[in-house]
């Protein structure tokens, strides 16, 4: 039965890392707030799946951070955990399934190459690729590597987008450099507590209608919300699922519809040994650090262990190739991961002492991949126009993020940055 909530200043819709540090700095300015969750936990694309006797966990979701990466820094250690290393050998190789190196792919300096090209603004990445990089096997690594590292095919991203998100990824040291030394979701629990009984689970929004004070949020269990302002932390195409009034509609339907999600399946395969960490190359042992699969296009494994810890390789499976095996049973998944290890690393890699999963793909209130991407035949300023507010309404999300976007640092960051523009430009006591 539908009832009416005592007005708030704020309505916070998610609460994934966006929504929880919005909250946060609502609540270290003084200002009232609801946080509404659509589901029965808080964290988004932040999930740690921990044993019953609580003495190990792997990281489903998000997982690594460095030292450029402040604010998530800063919460592992006010939430009581500190930073440990990730195993990162010395001169570690990226090979691919025929064991030659695939080097470091400067995305970057590839992205500086399409600047000028006339036809970048009417082509996806994909079709820009084709025709600025002369060499196949060259041509399929990025393809693959951007499928993995941004969780969309190449066939789907606006080139011009994708260029301006990479400019906004300030890192200093390598992004793997650290893992939390305890699991996320003491993160999540430390902001949880910070909100107390103005976080709401199983509150999933279905509309948000103007009024003469301000917005009525409307949730799909019949309950109303009242507020001068609205934060909406969810991804771009999550959000686009919210019915607005008119007006609203009109300002940020466009922006909304030109993103596309991301997908990602995340599998975390634990040994006893660590066996894979050097390889023979060309008669020569190197260590290694990851394989990027060249022929399975948004495929990639990686050294996931630290220094003191499991030992673990995790395969990340993005982009369309994600798609296609979330359709499949998770057999299947684990038979094509397994057998595309083995390819690489031989036998030894079915003598796993477990294996977790997580699929990122769909999901109608997290999405999909690390994020979202403005598409070929978007809007070029969709991201302008959903993180500054309009009529006190405004959206934060790691795709929108002044700095880090794709990573947990964006999620924190926009949340923050939302506030901030609530409070400076448009936020009425």
């Amino acid at each position: 039965m539908s009832h009416e909530q005592q007005q708030v200043n704020t309505i916070i819709i998610g609460a994934g890392l966006a929504g929880l540090s919005a909250a946060k700095a609502l609540k270290e300015n003084g200002k009232s707030y609801k946080l509404l969750e659509a589901t029965n936990r808080a964290g988004g694309k932040v999930q740690s799946k921990v044993s019953v006797d609580g003495s190990d966990y792997v990281e489903l979701g998000a997982q690594f951070i460095n030292e450029d990466m402040i604010e998530m820094v800063r919460l592992i250690k006010d939430s009581g955990m500190t930073l440990d290393h990730t195993y990162l050998a010395d001169d570690a190789v990226i090979i691919n399934e025929t064991k030659d190196e695939v080097g470091y792919i400067n995305f970057a300096h590839h992205a500086e190459m399409l600047k000028d090209r006339s036809f970048i603004e009417n082509h996806s990445l994909s079709e820009v690729v084709d025709q600025v990089i002369e060499d196949d096997i060259e041509v399929k690594a990025i393809k693959s590597f951007v499928a993995a590292e941004f969780t969309v095919s190449s066939d789907y991203i606006n080139p011009k987008a994708l260029k301006r998100l990479i400019g906004n990824i300030t890192l200093e040291e390598d992004e793997v450099k650290y893992q939390a030394s305890g699991p996320l979701s003491q993160v999540i629990d430390y902001l949880v507590n910070i909100s107390g009984t103005n976080l709401l689970y199983e509150e999933p929004v279905e509309e948000i209608q103007k009024t003469e004070d301000g917005y009525i949020v409307k949730s799909k269990t019949g309950n109303e919300f009242t507020a001068k302002a609205v934060v909406i932390a969810v991804p771009p195409t999550v959000a686009r699922r919210i019915q607005f009034s008119q007006n609203l509609k009109e300002r940020f339907y466009p922006a909304l519809n030109s993103f596309i999600d991301g997908a990602v399946i995340k599998l975390i395969f634990t040994y006893e040994e660590p066996f894979w960490r050097q390889i023979m190359i060309d008669g020569e042992k190197k260590n290694l650090f990851g394989v990027l699969f060249g022929e399975e296009e948004g495929v990639n494994v990686m050294e996931s262990s630290k220094k003191e810890g499991a030992n673990r390789l995790t395969m990340f499976i993005g982009g369309d190739k994600a798609i296609e095996l979330a359709r499949v049973t998770a057999e299947e998944r684990n038979s094509f991961a397994v057998n595309r290890l083995a390819q690489v690393l031989g036998d030894r890699i079915v003598d796993y002492q477990s294996v977790e999963e997580k699929v990122w793909v769909d999901s109608p209130y997290y999405g999909g991949g690390y994020g979202g991407l403005t598409h070929f035949g978007g809007n070029f300023e969709a991201k302008r126009a959903l993180k500054e507010p309009f009529m006190n309404v405004v959206f934060a999300s790691t795709e929108l993020a002044p700095a880090f976007p794709q990573f947990m640092e964006g999620a924190v960051r926009s949340g923050k940055y939302a506030v901030e523009q609530l409070l400076t430009q448009s936020y009425k006591k």
